[in-house]
């Protein structure tokens, strides 16, 4: 069937390239995506050979037709189950009115909510799912995800939670960097655990967003509206939510942003795998149509030479209404020395506590540039102590750039994690070779040496087609190896 299935799909893809080139309004891409690793039944410590492997196999179809100013576009995900996720975009343009409108089908939905740990730093958790997942709180998640709600006095740096974001975004302040091929085969082994079989479901209208977004006289008026199902294929159970906006800028260039969630609180919805075509960003739905928050924005508030931003976040629906966030950022550059300087204070609670000041000191001298960040938060103790966190060195001539990130790790409610010391030193090397691009990546336990892990990124392109492999390993065993082709028209 499947192999039927993508006989069928790259037919319809030539067909579009073909029907493109007849100058027809239609672009798109096709890409092929080929993700395996050792099985973790048949590799340890011990056991470093190649047995057993487990392969996955995912085909992405991009179209775009172009029609009288209005943009339609197919989001189509194919694996060995067949079709696994379905998106269709609306995009309209009319005069200073801008439209778009998105409707999904997938065989599931994973409402995940945006908390914030007790330094104030981003976390993930799940508010609902259907099917449902299973509720896991270690690390590393491999039977479930982290379930809403969130107590910062219990579980204060939200371990859980923070590799769900890895997972989702990339970067985490606790866990660095994980590689886009991990992440693929990571989510998709908690998808395949679950005892629900969330993908195995049958596709479902899951969810519509309707956006509006009108200038006028200086200012931007937006809408975004949300329907989503969270309910199964015959007992639908639909949520609704909106968020509404307004932003504008003053003569001085300060820009004002204002933000009303009802029914609605920051987050996203996935689907299927959870993959970065299968994320819809911009908010998730609550069970009741009501105000949960507001928040304010200003950015490019300029006093003394300093560039100031601030963002305000209010709760209305859990605990005290009020404000329970505040983040201020301030940017300025010592021109005597050439060094920018960006600091960002992190005020969490009720009681609007300083939980953290993240700060970056920047020096660049020709091709050559050096970036130190620090942390000052308080300790267990109520002090507050300055903690060095990362050494950034680039070389960057032209034609080749080499990264240095030596990562410290000397504060005590992370170092339980890692150790104390030098956390790890990380060496990137990237450059091209004609129509080759090379991204080789080494990560230390010391300075130079303590191998932990070796990343091999290439991307050759040849006119419309790119072929890309990525390979990730450790010490003992090939972490994972991707192949991708991608094919635009």
């Amino acid at each position: 069937m499947f192999r039927r299935l993508m006989t069928i799909v790259a037919v319809l893809a030539v067909a579009a390239a073909g029907w493109s080139a007849q100058a027809a309004p239609v672009s798109g891409s096709a890409t092929l995506d080929i993700v395996f690793r050792p099985s973790a039944l048949y590799y340890g410590p011990n056991n470093t050979k190649i047995d057993k492997i487990d392969v996955k196999l995912e085909l992405d179809l991009l179209l775009t037709l172009s029609v009288s100013g209005v943009d339609i576009t197919s989001v189509s995900v194919f694996t060995f189950r067949g079709l696994e996720y379905q998106a269709f975009v609306f995009t309209g343009t009319i005069g200073a009115l801008v439209a778009k409108s998105q409707f999904i089908f997938a065989p599931n939905i994973i409402e995940i909510r945006a908390i914030r740990d007790a330094l104030g730093l981003p976390a993930y958790c799940v508010n609902t799912a259907d099917p449902a997942i299973a509720n896991q709180q270690t690390v590393p998640l491999t039977t479930g995800l982290p379930a809403c709600p969130y107590d910062p006095a219990t579980d204060p740096l939200a371990l859980a939670e923070h590799y769900l974001y890895l997972l989702i975004e990339g970067t985490d302040f606790v866990y660095g960097y994980l590689h886009p091929a991990l992440r693929n085969l990571y989510l998709a082994g908690i998808m395949e655990a679950q005892t629900t079989d969330p993908l195995g479901q049958p596709l479902t209208f899951r969810k519509k967003v309707s956006e509006l977004s009108l200038s006028l006289a200086g200012l931007t008026i937006g809408l975004r509206g949300m329907f989503a199902n969270i309910g199964s294929a015959t007992t639908p159970a639909w949520r609704m939510g909106i968020v509404t906006s307004v932003e504008g800028q003053t003569v001085s260039g300060i820009t004002i942003r204002g933000e009303s969630w009802i029914g609605a609180r920051q987050g996203v919805e996935c689907f299927a795998e959870c993959k970065p075509l299968e994320i819809v960003r911009g908010g998730k739905v609550e069970n009741l149509f009501a105000f949960y928050e507001e928040k304010l924005f200003i950015r490019n508030l300029k006093l003394a030479g300093i560039t100031w931003g601030a963002r305000l976040e209010f709760e209305f629906a859990e605990g005290p209404a009020g404000l329970r966030f505040v983040e201020l950022t301030q940017n300025f550059k010592l021109a005597p020395f050439n060094l920018e300087i960006n600091n960002t204070i992190n005020i969490v609670g009720p009681d609007l506590t300083m939980a953290s000041d993240v700060f970056t000191t920047s020096l660049k001298v020709g091709d050559i540039s050096m970036t130190v960040v620090g942390y000052i938060w308080p300790t267990y103790t109520g002090a507050f102590n300055l903690y060095w966190s990362q050494l950034i060195s680039v070389f960057d001539p032209p034609g080749m750039k080499v990264v240095s990130v030596i990562a410290f790790c000397n504060e005590e409610t992370v170092c339980g994690l890692f150790g104390s010391g030098l956390r790890y030193h990380a060496i990137n090397l990237a450059g091209t070779v004609g129509d080759m691009s090379i991204n080789i990546s080494l990560v230390l336990g010391n300075l130079f040496s303590n191998f932990q892990e070796g990343i091999i990124d290439l991307s050759w392109k040849v006119g419309n087609v790119t072929v890309s492999s990525g390979t990730i390993l450790n010490v003992n065993f090939l972490r994972a190896q991707a192949f991708s082709i991608n094919f635009k028209f």
